[in-house]
């Protein structure tokens, strides 16, 4: 069962338990409420005509005025119950077939006088009184006894009455419970065919949606999914892009050198051998940086931690460094605080002799290169800063991105192929540190790198 049709069963069926639970309390208040009043006034009715009565046994002297004409005692009756009004409009006293034929005078000893034999339970005996004499009683029977015809039909003009109401109540909750269901159900289906046009690869499909609700923000994160998911195809694409064109450029340089060395335009000597030799090395530099960085966002390149010095390792990879700095004639400042820290010596010299060699590819020759390494609070802060060219604005996010290289003086004709601070990067993270590109104070880039003190 789909979920619009759970819900239609659930919402009619509240809906039906509500109405029957709302009509039969209704059906019971009613009834109490009606019974009561009618006691209520049949007993007011009879007091009042007691009252007529104990009047008109003062002017007569004796019950001889009903006991010789018995229909009076319908006429009180009804004058009792201020139905003058009626009477003088019907032009006399009702029917005998409307006669109280339940009331009965009683003498002041309890004799029948006047209606039918008193019940063998009465319910109610009002006095009739002159002063402070009695002079008799009215009695009737229990109530119950004279209203069963009248309840019965009262009763059944009640239950046709609610019945149709509970008609009206359940073609008002199948419509009611269907338009619900239909409203809510709609965000779901939609979503449903947005998660199959995603599956089936529209990942630049959206959901509109004004809602505020949790399935709005529902709305807002499947659609921030394909959102993520058509950046990651078209990065998969660039990525792909990129590679092949890493590996032309090697590649071509390899096949011209070997194709001229065959048709024997290029001679076959250790120059020509030393040249093929750097594009092999420029090749599997390239493929070994792919390899690391395949396996850092794979979360496989594997990480040996220990005690080490990071300041010892930053002045080994820039004693590695110098001589090419020197041809460069590349000013090095370093600040270096002793620096211990849990971490894997291999990676993290890997990750210096990166951030080094990338500010040597893109530094002018005579430039400046500044390295610091200080605590800042719970972590170690370790500050490489070069001078000119710059980085623009909008390429300083994109920096530790795969195969990314500023479209300016850093380009590929001095650089790499854009994979050293992305491998940076991830080696940073799996150390649970920080690494972010802003502009140096000595025109160049300025990489800071926030390693915890306590890892």
């Amino acid at each position: 069962m789909g979920i619009r049709k759970k819900l239609f069963v659930t919402f009619l069926a509240t809906f039906l338990v509500l109405i029957l639970a709302a009509g039969g309390f209704f059906f019971f208040a009613f009834e109490k409420s009606l019974s009561k009043y009618i006691d209520e006034r049949q007993q007011a009715q009879v007091e009042r005509l007691a009252e007529h009565l104990g009047v008109l046994y003062t002017q007569r002297g004796s019950w001889h005025f009903l006991l010789d004409e018995p229909r009076l005692l319908t006429r009180l009756y009804w004058l009792a119950g201020d139905r003058e009004a009626r009477l003088e409009r019907d032009g006399g006293p009702r029917r005998d077939r409307d006669a109280p034929r339940h009331l009965t005078l009683l003498s002041p000893d309890k004799r029948p006088l006047l209606g039918p034999p008193p019940p063998s339970r009465l319910s109610e005996q009002v006095p009739i009184r002159v002063g402070d004499t009695l002079v008799g009683w009215l009695a009737y029977p229990d109530q119950e006894a004279i209203r069963d015809k009248l309840d019965q039909r009262f009763q059944e003009r009640l239950l046709r009455f609610m019945s149709t109401m509970a008609l009206v109540g359940l073609a008002l909750s199948l419509l009611v419970s269907w338009l619900l269901a239909r409203h809510l159900v709609a965000p779901v289906t939609a979503l449903t065919r947005h998660t199959r046009r995603l599956r089936e690869g529209e990942y630049e499909a959206r959901l509109t949606s004004a809602r505020r609700d949790e399935i709005g923000q529902l709305i807002h994160h499947v659609n921030g999914l394909g959102e993520r998911l058509d950046q990651g195809r078209r990065a998969r694409q660039r990525w792909f892009s990129d590679i092949a064109h890493e590996l032309r450029t090697p590649l071509s340089v390899l096949q011209g050198e070997l194709e001229a060395m065959v048709d024997g335009v290029r001679p076959l000597n250790q120059d020509g051998i030393a040249a093929l030799e750097s594009q092999v090395r420029q090749l599997t530099h390239l493929v070994n940086d792919l390899h690391d960085l395949a396996l850092a966002d794979a979360g496989n390149l594997r990480y040996h931690f220990r005690q080490v010095d990071l300041d010892t390792l930053c002045e080994d990879a820039l004693d590695a460094l110098r001589p090419a700095l020197g041809r460069r004639r590349v000013t090095v400042h370093t600040t270096l605080a002793p620096a211990r820290l849990g971490g894997d010596p291999v990676r993290l010299r890997q990750l210096l002799d990166n951030l080094l060699q990338n500010s040597l590819k893109y530094t002018d020759e005579g430039g400046q290169l500044r390295l610091d390494l200080a605590a800042d609070g719970d972590q170690w802060c370790l500050t490489l800063d070069d001078s000119a060219p710059g980085v623009p604005d909008e390429a300083l996010p994109k920096l530790f991105d795969h195969l990314y290289r500023v479209e300016s003086s850093r380009n590929r004709e001095t650089g790499g192929a854009g994979l050293g601070l992305a491998i940076g990067q991830r080696i940073v993270e799996a150390h649970g540190g920080t690494m972010s590109a802003d502009h140096s104070p000595l025109g160049g880039l300025r990489i800071t790198v926030r390693l915890p003190r306590g890892s």
